[in-house]
This record gives C-alpha cells, structure tokens and sequence, in this order.
C-alpha cells in the first residue's frame, strides 16, 4: 500500500531516474519491513515552465544557475496510520539519501511529506484497507 510520489524538474537522465525508483522501493522495503511488491514509487518531471521559483518560471531562472541548486525535488509519501514515527523518520533521511546520491540535489532543497492513511480510508481494488487487513491477520492466525 506504501506510495511515494517524487516530483523533480524534467531534465534528468531516465538511467538515473530509474534507479532513484528502485533505491526509493529499497529503502521503503527495508524501513517498513514489508514486500517491495506492495508499493507503488513514481516520478513526475515537472516542465521548467510551468514550476516556479520566487515567482519566475524555472526555466528563466536556470539561465542564471545550474539545476541541481535550482531545484527543490519533492516527496510525497502515502503509509497507512499506525506506523511508529521512528519509520517515518528513517524515510525522511533515506529518501533523501536517494534524491541526493541519484539526482545530485542539494540535499537542504529535498521536501518530504508522509501523509497517513486511516486504513478504513484506504482502498485496494474496491475494498477498505481495514478489511484486507484484518482478513491477512485472520489467514496468518490460521495458518499457525
């Protein structure tokens, strides 16, 4: 159920972009101890156009400075409610880790927001979250 939604100014390589999806997966499937089969990683480039800077399009402002001191990349992470906020933190730093080593950020530009999710909230192919949940309890009971 886990997403994270990285929105970055276009202009990056696609090979680096790629492997940002890949260690951001990592480090959720290591932080959340969870199967990485479970979570959804995407990247939006945004037009230097249309982001802006203090007012000023981006791709005005890229004529005076370089990209990565330009660019503010920005996380936003979905979890379900009722993770420990010591999770929350570890993705925070190893997200931005990711950002930092992938795209060459500077890493005091990096926004990450973790939102949480009331399972009931939540839907998974048309059911609440609350429900899938307490059914993967029940069958885990079962199989003991």
């Amino acid at each position: 159920m886990p997403v994270a939604h990285i929105n970055v100014l276009k202009g990056h390589e696609r090979a680096k972009l790629k492997q940002l999806i890949a260690d951001v997966s990592e480090s959720m499937a290591v932080v959340l101890q969870a199967p990485k089969d479970r979570f959804m990683v995407w990247v939006t480039e945004v037009d230097p156009e249309l982001w802006g800077i203090a007012g000023v399009p981006a791709c005005e402002v890229l004529n005076a400075t370089n990209h990565t001191t330009l660019e503010l990349p920005f996380v936003e992470m979905v979890l379900l409610r009722g993770r420990p906020i010591e999770q929350h933190h570890q993705m925070i730093a190893r997200v931005t880790d990711d950002i930092v080593r992938n795209l060459g950020s500077d890493r005091s530009r990096v926004r990450i927001h973790i939102a949480d999710a009331a399972p009931e909230s939540w839907g998974i192919g048309g059911t609440p979250a609350s429900v899938l949940r307490a059914a993967e309890i029940k069958a885990r009971q079962a199989q003991k």
